[in-house]
């Protein structure tokens, strides 16, 4: 096997369009009738030429530094495939709102709306998407220039807390900040002070992720809706306030984001509800969530545990059928709930998510500038508001010790309503 090349314009023209071109006329076709064999002789060239460009191109172009762009271009590779799969096996035409009732989709209509297919994970106006839910505001908003002025200032906030959230973790140790990583348990500490470290250090982990994908969320949204014109409806909220969940059903199935639910389900979860029942469904489909992220996670090239990755996937889909078996064996009738369900939720979450975290740790994962560019707001706001020579790593740590109390207290109070 030939050493992996940075990619050229050429190698993106010869290599990379033709996946989208057969991603897209899969697109087309999956919304035309009588077009079931020409999806299904389709289906294996996609597979094929993802795989094809993966072990042909590093788009760090050995910048370790860059390696996430490899793991981005893995996990597009990846959903790519999936979606292909899923739209060559449907028996029905997808139809989106734009299609009048009881009238077939058009080849031009079928040609623009792959577009919004494209981007529309959660099946927002299409007849696919049933049963994935979607927040909704509290205002309903129906202008673009009214989405324009509640997106923008969202997406500037939640990028600013990507980047503190980032430097907060980082101010734990220097090694942090090094491709080479570092573990999240320091063995300089007493064992308490070391799984305390550990947990804080997966807590503020936890809101990162939430804040990188709320501001990647709006920033695409400010674009495709100024610049593509798309309308507002077509983007409702990604979350639906996530830290209220009080069972592992809840926030995996409605709470957390639920833009790659669809493809893990008609993935994993649809064949093994077919050989195994209801169990092998939520096993299924978490299993299939868990080697989404090991493929993402693998594809970085700095090493680390496929099992501890996936791992962490797979057993919430256990604590989600623990909770099952609770309400149907131990307690009938009576669903897990309130504080407890809550302290049941992030408890199970924390034990098996501490040891997920320690991997991307030492894997170097927050090595990269979380912003485009390297620029770190946050340094330079705490440069212009500290004294010269402060301490900035103490005041993220203390600022984030704090908000772990106040948050808990909101928590207690809301539960307790």
């Amino acid at each position: 096997m030939r050493d992996k090349t940075c990619p050229t314009g050429t190698d993106i023209v010869v290599y990379v369009l033709p996946i989208l071109a057969a991603h897209y006329l899969m697109g087309v076709l999956v919304q035309l009738r009588n077009t079931a064999l020409l999806r299904v002789a389709l289906l294996p060239i996609v597979p094929w030429l993802a795989w094809r460009a993966f072990l042909l191109f590093d788009f760090s172009c050995g910048d370790h530094e860059k390696a996430q762009g490899n793991a981005l271009f893995a996990g597009q590779m990846a959903a790519i495939c999936m979606r292909t799969t899923i739209w060559a096996m449907v028996q029905e035409p997808y139809v989106r709102d734009n299609v009048p009732k009881n009238q077939s989709t058009s080849v031009p209509m079928a040609l623009w709306n792959v577009w919004d297919l494209f981007l529309n994970t959660r099946g927002i106006g299409w007849n696919w998407s049933q049963g994935i839910p979607i927040p909704r505001r509290s205002k309903e908003i129906t202008s673009k220039t009214q989405f324009l002025i509640y997106a923008a200032p969202r997406a500037v906030l939640y990028g600013l807390a990507f980047d503190a959230f980032t430097e907060a973790i980082r101010s734990f140790s220097s090694n942090l900040t090094s491709l080479q990583g570092e573990t999240i348990f320091n063995p300089s500490l007493p064992v308490v002070s070391r799984y305390l470290r550990a947990l804080q250090i997966t807590y503020l982990a936890i809101w990162l992720a939430y804040f990188a994908m709320q501001w990647g969320y709006y920033s695409l949204s400010i674009v495709l809706v100024s610049v593509f014109r798309q309308h507002p409806s077509q983007w409702p909220p990604l979350f639906d306030k996530p830290w209220l969940s009080t069972s592992l059903s809840e926030i995996w199935g409605k709470r957390w984001h639920q833009m790659l639910r669809f493809i893990f389900a008609s993935c994993g979860g649809i064949p093994l509800a077919y050989l195994f029942g209801r169990t092998g469904g939520i096993l299924g489909t978490f299993l299939m969530s868990g080697i989404f992220h090991v493929v993402e996670f693998r594809a970085a090239g700095r090493g680390g545990s496929s099992m501890i990755v996936a791992g962490f996937f797979f057993m919430n889909g256990v604590g989600v059928l623990l909770e099952r078996a609770w309400s149907k064996k131990v307690l009938p009738g009576r669903r897990v709930r309130g504080i407890w369900g809550w302290i049941w939720t992030f408890s199970w979450m924390a034990f098996w998510g501490v040891p997920l975290l320690d991997q991307w740790t030492r894997a170097g994962r927050f090595a990269a500038d979380p912003l485009p560019g390297g620029i770190k707001p946050t340094m330079a706001l705490l440069s212009l508001g500290l004294p010269q020579g402060a301490d900035k790593g103490f005041v993220l740590k203390f600022v984030g010790h704090v908000g772990i109390v106040l948050q808990l207290c909101y928590f207690i109070f809301y539960l307790e309503q």
